[in-house]
């Protein structure tokens, strides 16, 4: 069921959730990956992004967000058409929070954090 959309991509909630309200944006036109949109679709995904924001807090209240695309079967890519997910994040849903993103390649999630 689609919750939003524009005229270049939707959004719809994820089949298989990994927290509650996650979501996905999905362009209307097939491609394989982020690399294969257009600038118009690179900007439209990001447009739904936050408007999904919204909707997810219209019934939850997350404490943060990971965004992200999965692009190559290298990387863990098993739908191959380009899509966004929008994954709500609570505190306490996973032992160590840092590192987000860089938890999928486990061994490298744990960093100092340093920004110097």
């Amino acid at each position: 069921m689609i919750v939003a959309k524009n005229a270049l991509c939707y959004a719809r909630k994820d089949r298989y959730p990994v927290s509650k309200g996650h979501m996905l944006v999905i362009p209307f036109r097939h491609v394989p990956d982020f690399f294969s949109l257009t600038d118009e679709e690179k900007c439209a995904i990001p447009a739904l992004v936050g408007e999904c924001k919204w909707v997810i807090e219209e019934n939850s209240k997350p404490a943060g967000y990971n965004i992200g695309f999965t692009a190559g079967a290298a990387a863990g890519q098993t739908v191959i058409h380009c899509h966004c997910h929008i994954i709500p994040r609570y505190w306490g849903d996973t032992k160590n929070f840092r590192g987000g993103v860089r938890g999928v390649i486990p061994h490298k999630r744990e960093y100092s954090g340093d920004t110097g």
